[in-house]
């Protein structure tokens, strides 16, 4: 009789957090919404702005991958990080929470791209609306990884959360979101009938609104495979960047053709996520550029771990870089 498999630590810790506590690493909903700041966004509106903690995490998650290069997940280790949750779980944090949590670096700039993209909407003229309950994590990894069971449960609360918004249109952050909200929840349950739309589609409407940006060198795009080949939005991009008079270059593999920066394979396989992204950097490289531009949480982070001596380069989300027009 064939020994049955057993399911990778790694995969059982993604699965069960997400299940139990609404995102991967189990951040609190208080901490996720921290971003938020002054803003004092009311919880229903119009338009719903909808982070899905991407941003939030990924400090957290670089760190834990970095640990988990240096610890065999089948290991003794791996397994008292795991058995310590049961432990600490009663204060409402667990092992790979706080694990991480000593690690990550960048946390500041990475909730800010949440707080930069409010303002930058709220100046373009859009009224928005936060709900922190309605603000899970997209669920993103349960497609991905294939535990398809447990996302149509998730799809159902999620939903839920954002009916009561009574919101008619959901901006996402990150293209990942947008795609399950637009792709896949819509097949698994009765998803409400909102519009969504990306950060970048709001902006490029109003984009003769738009600030000019004080960027004297061509920039290089990075077009993220979600945004481009899922959503189909590339133009989009380069239309903002016309608005706001900065030059850019193409890279030799763009648009719905573009090269992956990594970040999907980094929680499974972080070696070869960094030689994935190394090699995305070269490409970045090679146009000449010293500023690449994306539209991508995951693929700023990884991107962000291809750079070095050799290949040295600014890694700007499009958030940071158009938020720089409304501050000068």
């Amino acid at each position: 009789m064939p020994k049955k498999k057993k399911l990778p630590p790694v995969l059982a810790l993604i699965r069960d957090n997400i299940v139990e506590y609404q995102n991967p690493l189990a951040l609190k909903p208080k901490e996720i919404a921290s971003w938020v700041k002054d803003l004092k966004l009311p919880q229903k509106g119009e338009i719903l702005f909808y982070t899905g903690s991407e941003y939030q995490l990924l400090p957290y998650i670089d760190s834990l991958v970095k640990t988990l290069i240096y610890v065999d997940s089948s290991s003794n280790l791996f397994s008292w990080l795991m058995g310590a949750r049961k432990i600490v779980n009663k204060t409402g944090i667990n092992a790979e929470k706080i694990y991480a949590s000593v690690l990550a670096k960048d946390k500041e700039r990475f909730y800010s791209v949440n707080y930069k993209a409010a303002i930058i909407l709220q100046k373009l003229g859009y009224d928005l609306c936060y709900d922190p309950r309605a603000d899970m994590y997209t669920g993103a990894l349960l497609d991905e990884l294939g535990f398809w069971q447990e996302l149509k449960s998730y799809a159902a609360v999620l939903a839920e959360r954002i009916r009561k918004t009574e919101a008619k249109v959901v901006v996402c952050t990150s293209p990942h979101a947008a795609e399950m909200f637009k792709l896949i929840y819509p097949k698994l349950v009765d998803f409400p009938d909102i519009q969504v739309k990306t950060f970048i589609e709001l902006v490029w409407e109003k984009r003769h609104l738009l600030p000019a940006v004080d960027e004297k060198d061509p920039v290089v795009i990075h077009d993220s495979c979600r945004m481009a080949r899922e959503l189909g939005i590339s133009q989009e991009i380069r239309d903002v960047l016309d608005a706001v008079g900065v030059k850019y270059i193409e890279p030799l593999r763009c648009r719905e053709w573009t090269t992956c920066c990594g970040g999907p394979s980094k929680m499974l396989f972080p070696e070869i996520s960094k030689t994935i992204s190394k090699r995305r950097v070269v490409e970045l490289a090679d146009t000449g550029a010293k500023r690449a531009l994306i539209s991508c949480p995951y693929c700023l982070s990884s991107l962000e771990s291809g750079v070095d001596k050799n290949h040295p380069m600014i890694m700007d989300d499009m958030v940071e870089f158009l938020f720089r027009g409304f501050k000068d």
